[in-house]
Order: structure tokens, then C-alpha cells, then sequence
């Protein structure tokens, strides 16, 4: 049997401490977004084991390598398949949960948060591989004690951590656009805001609902690239439920004149919206907006207002 590169204690002391790194790395990117259900602990214990089994991955990697076990390099290839595996199934988990929602995410902002989802998984295998790489060197390179190594090693997977966070960072609608209060007024039965028609309301009661409990806003883009985003059907669900989940909706199931709706004023560029939310708070709907992330599929919206532009 040939003799390993690294001594057993080297390597016990760099896994050790590479683990620890890639876990709390992932934490830095922690989300449990699911806030309807905020005590969840199994959302956090997921993401720990998650972690600390990506964490051994990466931790191990180096040292299998230089000692030019490169069958470990399939690890690295299940390592893929499995995060790929756990974002497939956050999203089956959350378009079945999106079936029965009062104001639905949207197909497009459960494929956000599903490819976000998984690309957080990858945090915790290369934040301890580089804390690893770190340890090593420096104890074989320079001979460097365990404390001064592991100082090293925190800052290298901290590095990639950060990098991580920073790549992951969606702009929100508040970086592309400016909200402000509208008016929710009525043209017999036909709901207006800012003088934009949103729909037929039938019912006087709800007519009534609207002007007494009723918000409205105007999202007004800064340009007309970026009216492209806001003006995106995802990107509005992706609004309208956001709103949802922090302010709630004052109505029942069956209430079908009650809308979670936008609309688009074509000759302004912008996009109005009417709720009804359980905790009316114009402050807090604003602000609830301008932090609805950006999603990648109204990106690709842009590029023909952005011609425009030019033209």
C-alpha cells in the first residue's frame, strides 16, 4: 500500500476544519423564505446536513488528489447530481404548494427560486476546498502551526463565501424603479387606478371594500429597459405575491371580485396595481415591492425596449 502525501493528523486537523468553514459559509446565504410557516426547523436542519455532506466533499478532494486518487473525482460529479436532485424537488414542492395559494408565486419565480436554490448548494463544497487547499500549503509549505493555519483557512473559505453572496445578490425592483401611492377610484362598475382600467367589479359591497380598505400603487420604471423588467408577467406575480405574503389579502376563497391583479399603462410605461391587504400599510407595501427580487426570466425582456432606446 503506498504511503499517503499527507501525514493522518494533517489531514484529520484540514478536514476538520474545512467542514466547520463550508457550514458556516452556507450560512451566510441562509434563507427560509417559506414565511407563511416560519417555524419550520426542519427547513434549517436540511440545510446543515446539506451543508456539512457538501462540506466532506470538498474537504476531501484535495487531499484524495494528491495522492492521485482521481476516482475521487466522481465524488464532485454525484456531489452535481444531488444538488441538481434537491432543487428538482423544491420545485415540485413548491408549484404543488402554489396550486392552492390565494396569490400564486407564478411559474417563473418558483424557477428562480428553485436555480438559486441550488446554486447555494455549491457554497459549503468550494468554501471548504479552498479552505482546505489554504491549510494544507500552509502547514506543508511553510510549516505553519495549527492556529496560524487555520486562520488562514477562515479567511480563504470566507473569501469564496462572499464571492458566493455577492454573485447570488438579485438586483430588487427598487434598484430599476421608484414606487409611489396611486388612487383607487371607480367609472360606474369599472375599477380604476391612476385612471388605468383594471377590471369589472360587479358587486357595490366590493366596489365599497376596494375604496375603503383598498392600496394602489404605481411602479414607475427609471427607463424603458427597465420598464421591460417591471412590465414582465412573472415579474408581476412575482410582486403581487410578495405583497401577499407580508401584508396578507382580505378575502375569502370564493370572493372572486377581490383580484391580486396589475396593469400596464402603455401610454405612461409604467404599472399600476390595487390591493387589499389585511395590514393596510402604504409605507410597507412600498417597500415590500422595491424588495421584490429580479427575476432572471424578465431580464431577457429588456433588450427590445432597450433597442428602442438607442433607435
Amino acid at each position: 500500500m503506498k504511503e499517503s502525501f499527507l501525514n493522518e493528523e494533517l489531514f484529520r486537523r484540514s478536514f476538520i476544519v474545512a467542514i466547520v468553514i463550508g457550514i458556516l459559509c452556507r450560512g451566510l446565504v441562509l434563507r427560509v423564505t417559506d414565511k407563511q410557516y416560519p417555524s419550520r426547523p426542519q427547513d434549517y436542519l436540511e440545510q446543515i446536513i446539506i451543508s456539512a455532506l457538501s462540506a466532506s466533499l470538498g474537504a476531501i478532494a484535495l487531499p484524495a488528489l494528491m495522492d492521485k486518487e482521481f476516482s475521487a473525482l466522481t465524488f464532485f460529479a454525484v456531489a452535481i447530481q444531488q444538488f441538481q436532485g434537491l432543487a428538482q424537488q423544491e420545485r415540485i414542492t413548491l408549484e404543488n404548494i402554489d396550486k392552492s395559494e390565494m396569490v400564486p408565486k407564478g411559474s417563473s419565480y418558483v424557477e428562480e427560486i428553485a436555480s438559486t436554490y441550488e446554486a447555494r448548494s455549491y457554497i459549503s463544497l468550494f468554501s471548504s476546498l479552498a479552505a482546505s487547499l489554504i491549510f494544507i500549503f500552509m502547514s506543508k509549505k511553510y510549516n505553519f502551526k495549527f492556529f496560524a493555519c487555520t486562520i488562514g483557512a477562515i479567511i480563504g473559505g470566507a473569501i469564496v463565501g462572499l464571492i458566493f453572496k455577492r454573485y447570488l445578490r438579485r438586483d430588487s425592483i427598487g434598484d430599476v424603479a421608484k414606487i409611489i401611492p396611486a388612487k383607487i377610484n371607480f367609472d360606474g362598475p369599472i375599477l380604476k387606478v391612476n385612471n388605468v382600467v383594471i377590471t369589472n367589479i360587479g358587486l357595490e359591497d366590493t366596489r365599497k371594500k376596494y375604496i375603503e380598505e383598498g392600496l394602489a400603487v404605481e411602479i414607475i420604471p427609471n427607463n424603458l429597459g427597465d420598464f421591460g423588467i417591471v412590465n414582465d408577467e412573472g415579474q408581476r406575480e412575482a410582486i403581487l405575491h410578495n405583497i401577499f405574503l407580508h401584508l396578507g389579502i382580505n378575502k375569502d376563497v370564493d370572493e372572486k371580485d377581490i383580484l391580486a391583479i396589475s396593469r400596464t399603462d402603455l401610454d405612461k410605461n409604467t404599472v399600476v396595481l390595487p390591493f387589499i391587504p389585511i395590514l393596510k400599510d402604504m409605507n410597507s407595501m412600498i417597500e415590500v415591492i422595491k424588495s421584490t427580487p429580479i427575476i432572471e426570466t424578465a431580464k431577457g425582456h429588456q433588450s427590445d425596449y432597450k433597442i428602442k432606446i438607442n433607435k
